[in-house]
C-alpha cells in the first residue's frame, strides 16, 4: 500500500448564459444580471486504487433524485462508481434553475421553467460537459500532497434564525440583531484543510462553514453571494491555489443580511474570508493517509399521515390569509409562520398556493385511503483524509446536529458537510419539531420532489448524528 495521497483540483466556470427572453440558462426569467461569476471546483483524491471526485458548486442545489442522476452521469463518463462522485452545493440563493430541473434557485416563488427547450437542452449539455472536463483535468493533474488542517472562528456574519416565541412557536427571524437575542446556537467554526505539493507550495484548500448564502433572494442578480468573496480572500492568501467551499449544517442559520444587496454579500464574504486567512498560519501538519470513504443509506421515519381535521384547519388558515392580503397587503403571519415583509403580496399568495396544492393532495389521499410514506431514504457519508474526517449529509440539517457530530467525532479535525449529494429538506431535532414553524412544519407542505412526503418524525436528527459518528469511527478504527 502506498503512503502517498495524490491530489488534483480544477476551478471551472459555470456562469449561466442569459437568454434574451427567459433569463439565466433560459429557465429563470427574473435573473438577468451577472453580479459575480458562478464557479465550481472539482477535487480529485486518490490513494492506491481508491479514487474520489468531489464537486463543490455555486448552486442552490437540487433534490436527491436529481442529484443522484447528475452523479451517475458524471460517474459513467469517468468510468467510476456512483459513490466515487460527491456533489456539494453552496446553496447560494442567487443561482438559477439548472436546465432540466424544476428546483428554484433560492425561493419557492421564483418563476421558472423550460420555455425554450432546445436552448435549455443545449445549456444542460454545456454544464455537464464542463463538470466532466473539470473532473478529467483534476484526475490528470493529480500529484503527491501533504496536508495541513485546523480551524478558524467567525461569529459576526451569521445567526440562528429560529427565534423562540412566548407561545412555544418560532419566528423566522430575518434580522441579525434580533436573531442574536435568542442566544440559540449557531456554528462559528471555519473548517480548514490545505493540500501542499512536494515543494510545500499550496495546491488546493477546503473551507467549511455553515450559513445560508441568502443575502439576495428572488432578485435579478446571479452571484455566489458571500461565498465568492470569501473564496477569493482565501485563494489570494494561498498564491492563487483553488479553494473549495463546502456548506455546513445551515438549516437554521442565516447570513448577516437577507433581501440585501451585492455589496452587502461581498462585505460579508470578505469578513469571513479574512478571518479564515488569519487562521491559515495556525494550521498544523496532519497525516494525509490513509484515504478512504464510506456511505450508508438510512431510513428517516416520517410523522403519521395527516388527519382530515389537520388538513381542513391548515387549508382554512391559508385561504383566510390569501383573502386578508387584499385588505392588508402588509400581512405576513398565518398558522405560526411569518412571510418576509420584503416579499410582494402576489409572491406571498404564490407561496401559500404551494402549500394548498400539497394539502389538497393530502385530502385526496385521505379520501382515497392512500397512506403517506412511512420512511424517507437519507444518504450519510464520510471521508477520511488521514487525520481529517468529513461527514457528508443531505441539506438541510440544523446546526446543533453538526456540533454534536464534531463533539463525538474520533478525528482530530472534522468537517461538517451539508448540502451534499442533494437537498432533502429541513431536519431539526425533537425540540425544534415541537416548536414547528417554517423549518420543521410549513416547509414540508409542498412538493419538493415528484412524490408526496411527510415531515420527519422525532428522533430523525439523532439517527443522522449517530450514523455519522459510526461511519467516522469505522473509517478510523476499521
Amino acid at each position: 500500500m502506498s503512503d502517498l495521497l495524490h491530489v488534483g483540483i480544477v476551478a471551472f466556470d459555470i456562469t449561466p448564459t442569459i437568454h434574451p427572453e427567459y433569463g439565466a440558462w433560459g429557465t429563470t426569467p427574473i435573473m438577468t444580471e451577472i453580479d459575480l461569476p458562478l464557479s465550481g471546483r472539482c477535487l480529485a483524491l486518490r490513494q492506491d486504487d481508491r479514487e474520489l471526485f468531489w464537486f463543490a458548486l455555486d448552486l442552490c442545489g437540487n433534490n436527491v433524485e436529481e442529484v443522484t442522476a447528475f452523479r451517475a452521469e458524471i460517474a459513467d463518463a469517468l468510468g467510476v462508481l456512483l459513490e466515487q462522485v460527491i456533489w456539494s452545493t453552496s446553496q447560494t440563493h442567487s443561482s438559477p434553475t439548472v436546465p432540466g430541473s424544476n428546483m428554484p434557485g433560492g425561493s419557492s416563488v421564483t418563476v421558472r421553467g423550460e420555455y425554450d427547450k432546445a436552448y435549455c437542452g443545449q445549456q444542460r449539455r454545456i454544464f455537464f460537459s464542463r463538470c466532466i472536463t473539470a473532473a478529467q483535468a483534476a484526475r490528470d493533474g493529480m500529484q503527491p500532497a501533504t496536508v495541513r488542517a485546523g480551524r478558524g472562528f467567525c461569529d459576526t456574519i451569521s445567526y440562528n434564525r429560529r427565534f423562540p416565541m412566548p407561545n412555544g412557536g418560532v419566528k423566522f427571524s430575518r434580522s441579525h440583531g434580533e436573531g442574536l437575542q435568542s442566544n440559540k446556537f449557531f456554528d462559528t467554526t471555519i473548517g480548514l484543510v490545505v493540500f501542499d505539493d512536494a515543494a510545500g507550495k499550496p495546491l488546493a484548500a477546503l473551507f467549511n462553514f455553515g450559513a445560508h448564502p441568502a443575502t439576495m433572494i428572488n432578485d435579478k442578480y446571479i452571484s455566489p453571494d458571500w461565498v465568492g468573496s470569501a473564496r477569493s480572500e482565501i485563494e489570494a492568501a494561498l498564491d492563487g491555489a483553488p479553494a473549495m467551499f463546502v456548506q455546513g449544517f445551515c438549516g437554521d442559520v442565516n447570513c448577516y443580511h437577507i433581501f440585501g444587496t451585492p455589496a452587502q454579500a461581498k462585505a460579508t464574504g470578505m469578513r469571513l474570508g479574512q478571518v479564515a486567512v488569519q487562521a491559515l498560519p495556525t494550521l498544523i501538519p496532519a497525516r494525509s493517509t490513509p484515504f478512504s470513504f464510506v456511505s450508508e443509506t438510512i431510513a428517516v421515519e416520517c410523522r403519521p399521515m395527516w388527519t382530515r381535521a389537520e388538513v381542513e384547519t391548515a387549508l382554512e388558515k391559508r385561504c383566510a390569509f390569501i383573502d386578508s392580503l387584499d385588505a392588508d397587503p402588509g400581512a405576513t403571519w398565518f398558522d405560526g409562520i411569518n412571510f418576509p415583509e420584503q416579499m410582494l403580496p402576489g409572491h406571498r399568495k404564490i407561496g401559500v398556493k404551494v402549500q394548498t396544492d400539497y394539502l389538497h393532495e393530502a385530502m385526496r389521499r385521505i379520501d382515497a385511503g392512500e397512506p403517506g410514506p412511512e420512511q424517507l431514504p437519507f444518504l450519510v457519508g464520510a471521508v477520511r483524509i488521514g487525520d481529517v474526517g468529513a461527514v457528508l449529509a443531505h441539506g438541510e440539517n440544523f446546526s446543533a446536529a453538526g456540533r454534536k457530530i464534531r463533539q463525538r467525532s474520533p478525528f482530530v479535525h472534522t468537517l461538517i458537510c451539508g448540502d451534499t449529494n442533494g437537498l432533502f429538506g429541513y431536519l431539526g431535532d425533537d425540540a425544534e419539531i415541537d416548536r414547528g414553524g417554517y423549518g420543521t412544519y410549513s416547509f414540508w407542505l409542498m412538493f419538493y420532489s415528484a412524490s408526496f412526503r411527510l415531515p420527519p418524525a422525532k428522533g430523525s436528527a439523532d439517527r443522522v448524528i449517530d450514523t455519522s459518528v459510526r461511519l467516522l469511527q469505522k473509517l478510523l478504527y476499521g
